[in-house]
């Protein structure tokens, strides 16, 4: 009797510390949301903190305006001329907001870097223990005007690379630079930041276009035993089942 008890407890532990892998895929443009910052597992963070929420740009005179769609963008204010920095997915195409094609096309993501020097970062945050491969992509997105900015990615707060991002290097949207890396290991709550800012001596801050991909497989623990675990459990109980009618058997013998 005590041997099968603990054959089932056995069993009954085995599965509810059945591990399983779910895959998931999160890419930036698919997954963007104009209005909440964090969304999911991506944030903007400006100098560390989360970008704030714009509904609509003033209308100033900035070529870009077109482009803001009608849910709004992030930034630090309303004004596209000189609030910064700035994360906008594209109404239009670059040809309708003062830039061309080979900028940005409808329902891309951009950025302008901000003006003051400062990081802004596109962060990617794992939701659990897992293992990630991961693409960033970057152009630059501003062909009204000639300047660069540097981009380095960094995976939990550690530095992976940078490269300059400017019209000299001939990163258009057709050509961008990347990033990329397969089966990292990675726990619950650590990040790949995608960080963007002005270049030494730039007087201000431009436009960049940003793809970012994350194929995600979390290792999760289930408290549901799995179907080949609910066949050993029900064997444990038919056994234990046995044990008792056997015993009762006997003792019924016993007194007979």
């Amino acid at each position: 009797m005590h041997n099968t008890f603990f054959f089932v407890a056995v069993v009954l532990a085995a599965g509810v510390s059945a591990s399983a892998s779910q895959a998931s895929t999160f890419n930036l443009a698919n997954d963007f949301s104009s209005t909440q910052n964090p969304n999911g597992a991506w944030s903007f963070l400006y100098s560390g903190s989360p970008l704030g929420h714009v509904g609509a740009p003033l209308a100033d005179g900035n070529p870009i305006f077109p482009a803001i769609g009608p849910d709004g963008y992030f930034s630090t204010g309303p004004d596209l001329n000189s609030n910064t920095p700035d994360v906008i997915k594209v109404a239009v195409s670059g040809s309708a907001a003062g830039e061309t094609n080979s900028d940005f096309l409808a329902g891309d993501v951009i950025i302008h870097t901000p003006n003051d020097g400062a990081p802004l970062a596109i962060v990617w945050t794992a939701p659990s223990n897992g293992t990630i491969s991961y693409d960033a992509s970057f152009w630059y997105a501003h062909s009204l005007v000639s300047r660069s900015n540097d981009v380095t990615l960094f995976v939990n707060g550690v530095s992976e690379g940078s490269l300059a991002v400017n019209t000299s290097v001939n990163f258009d949207r057709s050509h961008p630079g990347s990033f990329s890396a397969s089966s990292i290991a990675v726990t619950a709550g650590e990040t790949l930041s995608l960080d963007f800012m002005k270049s030494s001596l730039q007087t201000y801050g431009s436009l960049d276009g940003v793809q970012f991909t994350v194929d995600f497989t979390s290792t999760v623990t289930s408290g549901v035993p799995e179907a080949s675990t609910w066949v050993l459990m029900l064997a444990g109980f038919a056994g234990l089942g046995l044990v008792g009618w056997r015993r009762s058997l006997g003792g019924a013998a016993s007194q007979a």
